[in-house]
């Protein structure tokens, strides 16, 4: 084979994989749960401050806010978008991001559980990107039956988000 259209051929490979490297990704989360549900989660991702004024938003991570089989958000209180890390879950504790996983359609909830444990890993941040992983051991209750607060589910998954309309990108 010829050397110069054997690096020609190599550098614009390279080329494109750099491009494609560094294009925005589509939004999206696929999470799996256990335990009290046994559900495929699936949606858009996306994330950006939450209510309140811009000093006292917090910063929030939402998956799924239009998927039909539930969604989970995760949220910090300071406000800073998370960097690159392994960030614990803990709704007793002074933990930095918590984290509610609702399962069911927006207008119709079947069941809401607090993470009580769990982790939610940052493998890439930047202020057009959010990239992760996480599982969670959260408690909470179904609809059809309320007063049992104690069901429990485990949550795995992963994501990539885009900023929200509210983020102002």
């Amino acid at each position: 084979m010829n050397a110069k259209p054997m690096f020609l051929t190599l550098g614009l490979y390279l080329l494109a994989m750099t491009l494609a490297a560094s294009a925005p990704r589509a939004s999206w989360f696929e999470a799996h749960t256990t335990g009290a549900k046994t559900l495929t989660l699936q949606g858009a991702a996306e994330f950006g401050p939450g209510a309140g004024t811009p000093a006292e938003a917090p910063f929030v991570l939402t998956l799924g806010a239009e998927s039909p089989t539930g969604a989970v958000v995760f949220t910090r209180p300071d406000g800073r978008r998370p960097g690159p890390g392994v960030y614990p879950l803990d709704a007793d504790g002074p933990a930095m991001i918590h984290a509610l996983v609702v399962t069911g359609s927006p207008t119709h909830p079947t069941g809401a559980f607090q993470a009580r444990q769990g982790t939610l890993t940052i493998t890439r941040s930047r202020e057009d990107h959010l990239e992760g992983r996480f599982d969670i051991d959260a408690v909470g209750f179904e609809a059809a039956t309320p007063d049992d607060e104690g069901s429990v589910i485990v949550v795995r998954g992963a994501f990539t988000a885009s900023p929200s309309a509210r983020s102002g990108r």
